[in-house]
């Protein structure tokens, strides 16, 4: 029978060409151009919307986003601007200067092999508990928020490890690592406040709540409410409502009354209709919605009831703002229509600016993931930061690719040297790269499928790569002694006897890596599963490929 009617040479061609589509497709096929990545909900555009791909503005070809700013870099408020989108004619009215009223991003893709960050670079940070006794529970479910957020927020470089009992490294390749300092690490705590003014005349004022009324004093620095005293940044409650005695100005007493946390928030709404962006006053004003408790939604009708109310331009809303507070800092405050005072609202709005798009819509993503996720439950501090340059990274996989070829060349010499036939060396080697091929394409096709969650090639990744060489060979060479050499035995018991051997060493190899691969004993398990999977690819593909291929080549029946 011909080789090539053999199936096991047939099965490791077809995986062959597979995993050499998925290596090479990402750069054979990379496709270019930019797409509407956010459609401002006022945009005066039409036949155009969000994915559509963009393929030309006012007769200019766009390819890249530099083409898309080059071609906008001269629009004026107001301008008619022609365009094709998806193919069809479309037209918008610029909003303003270089703004379309809609965002882009590229169209292009990367490998569909990722690299770690000790290749290309990014930046590795240790968090760990500011408290000492942290249950495993409580771990479990840090590392899920953190892991909600990246989902949400849409930080696809992002990979969380649990190390030991009380560590979490966080790594972010190509990146500078403030998305994990600045958001991740954060504790989350969100809350909702009105900001009342008291005024304080004749050492005293009073507190309106519903249909009730408190008095108060102040004096000396001390707020006195029901016969206890409180200094600033004490807390008193009054019915269910919660009051934090905030600052002093002149002879007015300003407090807070809480109305939401986190844990109060029910559902955050994401589609257009409640989560937008436009464009006011040279910059961008972002708003989304929240479903809030019907407790909380009470306490807002009963602390808004008799606040006063101003009018700015032609709205009026209540003199109170609402501030937003993020980790006890506050991040933002809202002005409260007026029309909204005493009245049980279960679906406010969050509302938020910032100067350029890029900003408002990463605040808005940022305000929206936490909320979504809620809050950690114990407060991480950074132990570690490591800051791992590209050069530095190139440099290391330079130096792994060459100790590879180093690897393969006294190899390759080994075996002619031991049979002194290039017709038995060469489909030796040529085996043990396939291996190398399949296995890459089998993490290629993890990426193109599964996308961040998907395998990242790192260095005791490759390491790994580099031991399936070597075993690799070893299990050739007990293949071709087994079945050359014992003559005198049946192909069948020589077959045998050399899968046998082989299975027996698969099997130590993968019982030593399990431990590495269950425990998750950081990048180790890269090399764990790099390994493991050279192993089972060669038992089910390339050690009986190599077999059709000797028997073929020896012309053994």
């Amino acid at each position: 029978m011909s080789i090539v009617k053999d199936w096991r040479f047939i099965l490791l061609v077809a995986l062959l060409a597979i995993s050499g589509y998925l290596l090479l497709s990402s750069i054979l096929f990379k496709s270019s151009g930019v797409y509407v990545s956010f459609l401002d909900k006022d945009a005066k555009c039409s036949n155009v919307k969000e994915n559509d791909q963009i393929t030309q503005i006012s007769g200019y070809q766009i390819k890249t986003i530099q083409d898309f700013d080059n071609a906008v870099s001269g629009v004026k408020q107001g301008d008619f601007v022609t365009l094709v989108s998806n193919g069809l004619p479309a037209n918008c009215v610029a909003k303003a200067d270089k703004n379309l009223g809609f965002s882009v991003a590229s169209l292009e893709k990367g490998s569909n092999l990722k690299f770690g960050i000790d290749i290309e670079g990014g930046t590795r940070v240790l968090l760990k508990p500011k408290t000492m006794n942290v249950t495993k529970d409580d771990m479990q479910e840090i590392i899920a928020t953190l892991d909600m957020r990246i989902n949400f927020y849409g930080m696809r470089d992002i990979k969380i490890t649990p190390l030991g009992a009380n560590l979490i490294q966080i790594e972010t390749a190509g990146g500078t690592g403030e998305e994990i300092k600045e958001f991740l690490a954060k504790t989350g705590k969100f809350e909702g406040k009105v900001a009342e003014t008291i005024k304080i005349i004749d050492d005293t004022g009073k507190i309106l709540l519903g249909d009730n009324s408190y008095d108060v004093s102040y004096s000396n620095g001390t707020l006195k409410v029901n016969n206890s005293n409180y200094l600033l940044n004490q807390s008193f409650f009054l019915e269910d409502v919660k009051f934090d005695f905030y600052n002093t100005t002149n002879n007015d007493v300003l407090i807070m009354a809480n109305v939401f946390s986190g844990r109060d928030i029910t559902a955050v709404f994401t589609d257009q209709q409640h989560s937008y962006i436009r464009f006011v006053n040279n910059g961008y004003e972002f708003t989304f919605t929240v479903q809030i408790s019907k407790e909380s939604a009470d306490r807002f009708a009963k602390i808004t009831k008799n606040l006063p109310t101003t009018l700015t331009g032609t709205e009026r809303h209540l003199t109170d703002p609402l501030v937003l507070f993020l980790d006890n800092e506050p991040v933002t405050q809202l002005n409260i229509a007026a029309d909204l005072a005493g009245k049980t609202v279960n679906t406010p709005s969050i509302e938020g600016f910032r100067q350029n798009l890029d900003d408002a819509t990463k605040e808005k993503l940022r305000l929206q993931s936490i909320l979504r996720s809620g809050s950690l439950p114990i407060e991480l501090e950074i132990a570690k930061v490591d800051t791992i340059t590209q050069t530095a990274g190139r440099e290391l996989i330079n130096s792994t690719i060459f100790v590879a070829l180093s690897a393969a060349i006294v190899v390759s010499t080994v075996i002619f040297v031991r049979y002194r036939d290039f017709k038995i060396s060469i489909p030796m080697i040529l085996i043990s790269f396939s291996e190398i091929v399949i296995v890459l394409g089998f993490y290629a096709l993890t990426n193109s499928v599964t996308g961040s969650k998907g395998w990242i090639l790192d260095i005791p990744a490759i390491a790994g790569l580099i031991a399936i060489i070597g075993t690799g060979v070893n299990q050739l060479i007990i293949i071709t002694d087994q079945i050359l050499l014992e003559q005198e035995m049946p192909l069948r018991s020589r077959h045998k006897n050399a899968m046998s051997i082989i299975l027996n060493s698969a099997a130590i190899v993968i019982i030593a890596m399990i431990p590495l691969l269950i425990l998750g004993v950081g990048a180790l398990r890269g090399f764990a599963i790099i390994t493991i999977m050279g192993v089972v690819i060669a038992i089910l593909v390339t050690r009986p490929a190599y077999m059709s291929i000797l028997e073929k080549i020896k012309k053994l029946e």
